[in-house]
């Protein structure tokens, strides 16, 4: 069996556009390509990991003017050589004259073959990929689906072949809002690795940790105020997500004992799902501390990952409120500074309260630079729709509307003394931002570990809600079109999910 689960390519949520590289182990096995002499199909991408597009390209138009006097004798390979041309344009950026290419290698195979030939999953395959990309998603869904249906005949119904076909049917059923079926295709997933690999396997855990990560970026993606029904949708999403991956934990500790190197992955998977989950803060702290554990026990330490580990657990703790956040971030700067001094828990407790102190004493601890502040939630701030009091011009692209603030972050990562420098949106709006603002948890400053109170600025840009019956009017003034419904206005976000990312003063 190709070993095509273990290198599946789990999808991300919020994935909207996809890079063509996955394209290349379609190529069809001819000895007109020397970099796939002796190389099987899926072996590919790992025989071209450096091909660049202009090679792609040169090596498309070498192959396209061999085809003029290819012997026609042979059309099905004659087809498969066609088909490399386009696969190679696509790779190469070059979408219509790929998709050419593989519209005329396909209609080579049907004019030979059957349309159910067992040779034509790579070629529709890759109509499907060249259609994603040009965001024709109809065509997309229609030959992923073909392929898949051929594989289904040839092989059977959990054949792991399908795979490349059900996660590219993933990303077209998500970015079509075709959720409902984009979760099914990921749980197909889920169920071929159960049937064809062995329970237990590492192989197994690791499609698991996949289809976790998976089903939480979807539940994220459902807001916490949604209706009923969403709601308990978002609740199984998470609760699914999770048990695959305490199963997966479960099966490598079992297998490779509490410390293999292993379980970091599925760990931090399990955390940033907590923390998507929103009031599982602690939950998501003892993932971080477990990840820190299985680091420091390797048998080879390695400093930047020791770093990264103190360093998300420390994020954790601000998310948390927990003050131990101060010596976890001293212990992240002292993994990546063995030589430096240590201190005392109790030392750097108060040395953080005097620089809290808005005329702080004088250090004795070294300077250096000082790291800016990262918010840590939100993920980040994005424009938000309000109903604007004066009735704005929809059409005005000149006037932005904003909540402009300066604050001051503690060392504990809070928002302190909020200033409202600048607005010109309603009060409702301004008060919103403000809430928004002392709900937020930053990373704070850091100077060699320690954390210091900064100050910092963001602006809140708002977006006027369109007027819906001026839509209308101006839709009727440049359309023919008799419709008066355009549909259900854009909300606001909830409180707490709102992208862009504040600047410091």
């Amino acid at each position: 069996m190709r070993p095509i689960l273990l290198t599946l390519l789990i999808l991300s949520a919020c994935l909207a556009k996809a890079a063509p590289d996955p394209i290349l182990t379609l190529l069809y096995n001819t000895d007109d390509l020397n970099f796939l002499e002796s190389k099987s199909n899926n072996a590919a991408l790992n025989a071209t990991p450096n091909l660049s597009q202009d090679r792609a390209r040169s090596l498309a138009a070498d192959l396209n003017a061999s085809l003029a006097s290819a012997d026609p004798e042979d059309p099905i390979y004659l087809a498969k050589r066609l088909a490399n041309v386009g696969i190679l344009q696509t790779y190469a950026g070059d979408l219509t004259e790929g998709d050419q290419s593989l519209r005329a290698a396909l209609s080579y195979f049907n004019q030979n073959q059957s349309l159910f030939d067992a040779r034509l999953p790579q070629l529709l395959s890759a109509i499907g990929i060249n259609g994603f990309l040009r965001e024709d998603y109809d065509a997309a869904e229609d030959h992923f689906r073909w392929s898949q249906n051929i594989q289904h005949r040839s092989d059977g119904l959990f054949t792991a072949e399908q795979t490349t076909n059900l996660n590219w049917l993933t990303r077209t059923y998500l970015i079509t809002d075709q959720t409902d079926a984009a979760d099914i295709a990921q749980r197909y997933v889920l169920s071929i690795a159960e049937k064809v690999l062995p329970a237990g396997s590492p192989a197994l855990s690791q499609v698991k940790v996949g289809i976790g990560a998976y089903l939480g970026q979807r539940a994220k993606t459902i807001s916490p105020f949604a209706e009923d029904l969403d709601r308990l949708l978002r609740q199984t999403l998470f609760n699914d997500a999770i048990d695959l991956l305490d199963q997966a934990i479960l099966e490598t500790t079992t297998a490779e004992g509490p410390y293999s190197g292993n379980l970091i992955d599925a760990l931090e998977t399990k955390a940033r799902v907590y923390s998507w989950r929103g009031s599982s803060r602690q939950l998501q702290e003892q993932a971080l501390e477990q990840i820190l554990t299985v680091v420091q026990n390797q048998t080879v330490v390695n400093a930047e990952t020791l770093t990264q580990a103190w360093m998300a657990l420390a994020d954790g703790y601000i998310l948390t409120g927990n003050r131990k956040a101060l010596t976890a971030y001293r212990s992240a700067w002292l993994a990546a500074n063995p030589a430096s001094p240590p201190i005392e828990d109790g030392a750097l407790v108060a040395e953080a309260e005097a620089l809290d102190d808005p005329q702080p004493k004088s250090s004795s601890l070294p300077t250096t630079s000082l790291t800016d502040p990262v918010l840590l939630w939100p993920d980040a701030y994005q424009p938000i729709y309000f109903s604007a009091v004066d009735g704005p011009d929809s059409t005005a692209s000149d006037t932005e509307y904003a909540v402009d603030l300066r604050f001051r972050i503690s060392t504990e990562g809070r928002a302190r003394r909020i200033k409202v420098l600048n607005e010109n949106v309603p009060n409702r709006e301004v008060r919103w931002t403000r809430t928004m603002v002392l709900n937020s948890r930053f990373r704070p400053a850091l100077r060699d570990g320690i954390p210091e109170e900064v100050d910092f600025s963001l602006r809140q840009v708002f977006i006027p809600r369109p007027d819906k019956a001026a839509a209308i009017d101006a839709n009727r003034s440049t359309t023919d079109a008799s419709e008066t419904d355009l549909g259900p206005t854009p909300e606001s976000p909830p409180v707490g999910e709102p992208s862009r990312t504040p600047s410091n003063s």
